[in-house]
């Protein structure tokens, strides 16, 4: 077959180089296409071909540097990867001329054979999945982790048994094609849902529409697993067995995770582990020893008293939030002690309750570059919210640690996407973690 690898990525174990592997293992015909120069992917193109010497396969073709038309025609799939707009001139013209379009992650499901647990929401997925892959393996399965978390399922494809679990973070992105392909987990779990992307689509109801594919194929003999707490997902139901499931649910033990939205992503993944029947006391082994994931509400430094904490990946307000109440309400609401650094560019957000709350517990604020920080700094104007722009995270910190004093929390969750000032919300936390 001639297989398009639209976007080789980034990563050493992400979507683009993971599929490419697949095809060319497979003995497709595999042609890379890219934005990025060969300069730029030298290292991923490096590796793929010590991959094919290894696996004596033919090396792939490159079309690098800019995507091509003439590159679609007499296709058979495209393999799309993250930041591949959907309405893509390309992808309409390999649609055109007859070429099927896939991910990494409906090609793997239409390639495993093993029981697949596939979880998604607005807030977090990561933090979730994780922990149910924690708590599969606990309880004696083979479990695997994949998705929206940097490694592509397609990864470790080969390596999977077939009485094993795989456990996916699925994006909104990633689920716009099950619906179409008839893809679904046997396994479907939904943390919440909350505005978000809403630069990238029309409105809240087709961001909500994209997260639902993740249950639409579902038989009766599956399980939707949904957050009782939460506004919109309180009001679903599968087609097959439907688990609701509350921050209430949380029984009295050990926990190191922070914060009311840390005890929902408990609360799910004990649901999901209780489809497997794992004994309570191997959950709570995991939930006594899992710190949490890098990049979500991370301490990663405490100097003369004062505590960096590094939250990159909230990248919505309703993600700063939580930020701020988890750490708001550890001293007297009365004493601001949080120095903020946030801002960015926008996704067609609402910022008002946001700013409500960095009223009530920020000292000041630091905004990034971006347009969601020209809607964001008028409000504070409007709030009396004392603020200073910056242009950079070197210089953030530098002011950071000007104003802060002992007992104080210098708190990077900047309620707004990275892209502009940064390639990714990841580096962000990274220039944050450096500038210490």
């Amino acid at each position: 077959m001639n297989i398009v690898v639209m976007g080789l990525g980034l990563y050493a174990r992400g979507s683009g180089i993971s599929a490419a592997k697949f095809f060319i293992l497979r003995g497709d015909n595999v042609l890379i296409t890219d934005l990025k120069t060969r300069e730029e992917l030298s290292h991923q193109i490096q590796e793929l071909e010590k991959f094919c010497k290894v696996k004596k396969r033919s090396l792939p073709k490159y079309s690098l540097g800019g995507h091509k038309e003439k590159d679609f025609k007499k296709i058979d799939i495209v393999m799309r990867n993250p930041g591949v707009p959907r309405d893509s001139k390309f992808l309409k013209a390999a649609r055109k001329n007859g070429a099927k379009i896939e991910t990494d992650i409906s090609i793997f499901l239409k390639n495993c054979d093993a029981e697949i647990i596939g979880v998604t929401g607005t807030r977090g997925k990561s933090t979730t999945a994780t922990l149910i892959h924690e708590m599969l393996k606990e309880g004696g399965k083979g479990a695997w982790l994949g998705g929206n978390i940097k490694v592509s399922p397609l990864s470790f494809i080969r390596r999977i048994k077939k009485d094993d679990t795989v456990v996916l973070e699925l994006s909104s992105w990633m689920l716009e094609n099950f619906d179409e392909l008839g893809l679904a987990p046997h396994i479907a779990m939904v943390t919440n849902i909350f505005p978000d992307h809403l630069n990238t689509y029309k409105n809240m109801k087709e961001y909500i529409s994209a997260k639902k594919n993740i249950f639409k194929n579902q038989t009766k003999d599956d399980y939707l697993v949904l957050n009782k707490d939460n506004k919109e997902t309180r009001r679903w139901k599968g087609n097959g067995e439907t688990i609701y499931f509350r921050r209430k649910d949380v029984p009295l033990c050990k926990i190191k995770l922070q914060g009311e939205h840390n005890l929902e992503n408990i609360a799910g993944a004990i649901a999901v582990a209780g489809i497997y029947k794992i004994p309570f006391s191997k959950l709570k082994k995991v939930l006594r020893e899992f710190k949490g994931l890098p990049d979500r509400q991370e301490l990663v430094a405490e100097k003369n008293g004062i505590k960096f904490i590094n939250d990159t990946t909230a990248t919505t307000p309703d993600g700063a939030i939580a930020a701020l109440k988890t750490f708001g309400v550890l001293r007297f609401k009365a004493h601001k002690y949080i120095i903020l650094i946030a801002g960015g560019n926008d996704k067609g957000l609402d910022y008002e309750d946001f700013v409500k709350e960095v009223k009530r517990y920020c000292k000041t604020v630091l905004l990034l570059p971006g347009t969601a920080t020209d809607k964001i700094k008028k409000l504070f104007q409007a709030s009396d919210i004392k603020f200073q722009e910056v242009k950079n995270m070197r210089r953030a910190i530098a002011l950071a640690k000007l104003s802060a004093t002992k007992g104080d929390i210098v708190l990077l969750s900047p309620a707004a996407s990275s892209f502009g000032l940064f390639k990714n919300e990841f580096e962000r936390g990274k220039r944050f973690k450096r500038a210490l």
